[in-house]
């Protein structure tokens, strides 16, 4: 990225340039970031730009996968825990954070996951920085998907083990790196990281493949559920059920705001020692507040939902739907990536020479013709999120 590192000595200029690159963007009606809903989560949608354009249309840039958000047990779940708890933990989850609720929904996450030992964070993010850098040290190793998200990426750095990257989804090539440090080091930890579903091309690993590879060099799997646990799956258990390895994956992560109608995520492990380490030395476990009680009693009515037969049904309404907006945008001759029909649909807006939203296939003529098609997209909708896959 252009502005992906500066450098001068004054912190509060140096990013001046970036500045007016963004004011750029956004007096062309080009800037897609930081809009706000003015709207519930529902299927249409009001969205306003930093500089005031409202856009309406339908919303495809929700992170409410089985729309539990207006759920009347979600609603009714939240009401009862600000009247029972208030609004606020008394503390991070080391000192104090905890309430029934958390408890519960820790042994019901437990449950979902097939992994008996379940911790709590403020965020998603948070539960796979948190992890990584409290179980890695300097001389382990970290073996991670080249597309890993940024939380694993970051909790990889912060704990100092050596870091390699693998070529997307490739077990072959993770085979290869552990047979290379295994050659050299049989006494230190390794760990390899992947997601369930990488959100920003909709695919996934072949996971039972990788466990082996795993055990086959003493090495521990971390797998990020955020996008299809709760989404996927028979009962809702992600990918990890869907390769039938649900309960046998050494750290399970994930986030509340793709599925669970809430912010926060959770560690899942069935090694009692790593969740109690975790808990003690994971920074976001002492460092930041605990999820509310509110956020926990709705994901806490989520996951019932979820894991209940109205939950399957969900499930097969958000398939037959993605299937349908594949071949609809395949047949108006976009890229739609990926390889597993998901609630995540990654197309390319603006495709070579083709801008989102035309009519014609013709080729566009000009850069001024392509920002004129892309504003009236910004404008007009569809609503879509401008990609990210952040927990």
């Amino acid at each position: 990225m252009r502005f992906r590192t500066v450098s001068g000595p004054d912190l509060t200029t140096r990013n001046d340039a970036y500045l007016a690159w963004q004011l750029d963007r956004q007096q062309a009606d080009l800037w897609p970031y930081f809009r706000r809903y003015d709207t519930a989560l529902t299927t249409r949608a009001a969205v306003v730009s930093d500089s005031g354009v409202v856009t309406h249309g339908p919303n495809f840039g929700g992170q409410d996968y089985l729309s539990l958000t207006a759920h009347p047990a979600v609603l009714d779940a939240a009401h009862r825990a600000l009247r029972d708890y208030g609004p606020l933990t008394a503390g991070s989850p080391a000192l104090g954070g905890a309430t029934p609720i958390s408890k519960a929904l820790e042994a019901g996450l437990g449950e979902a996951l097939r992994t008996e030992h379940v911790a709590l964070f403020p965020t998603g993010w948070a539960a796979g920085f948190g992890t990584i850098r409290a179980l890695m040290h300097r001389r382990d190793h970290i073996l991670l998907d080249k597309l890993s998200h940024d939380s694993l990426r970051q909790g990889a750095a912060a704990g100092g083990a050596t870091v390699e990257f693998f070529r997307h989804l490739d077990n072959d090539a993770v085979r290869r790196h552990l047979a290379g440090i295994r050659a050299s080091d049989t006494t230190n930890a390794v760990l390899v990281v992947t997601e369930g579903v990488f959100s920003m091309d909709s695919d996934t690993p072949h996971l039972a493949d990788l466990l082996g590879v795993c055990r086959e060099y003493g090495a521990q799997l971390m797998v990020d559920v955020a996008h299809d646990f709760g989404a996927m799956g028979e009962h809702g258990g992600g990918q990890p059920e869907v390769h039938g390895i649900l309960g046998e994956v050494d750290f399970v992560v994930g986030a509340f705001s793709k599925t669970f109608a809430t912010t926060g995520g959770f560690l899942a492990t069935p090694s009692a020692s790593a969740r109690e380490y975790v808990r003690m030395f994971g920074g976001p476990q002492t460092f930041s507040s605990a999820i509310t009680p509110v956020q926990t009693a709705v994901a806490l009515a989520a996951l019932s939902v979820v894991t209940s037969p109205e939950g399957a049904r969900r499930r097969a309404a958000v398939t037959a739907v993605a299937t349908r907006l594949r071949e609809g945008l395949t047949a108006r001759g976009l890229e739609v990536m990926g390889d597993v029909v998901c609630p995540v649909v990654p197309s390319s807006s603006v495709t070579p020479h083709r801008p989102y939203g035309l009519r014609s296939h013709r080729p566009c003529r000009s850069r001024r013709a392509s920002r004129r098609a892309a504003r009236g997209r910004l404008r007009r909708g569809p609503l879509s999120s401008a990609g990210h896959g952040g927990p």
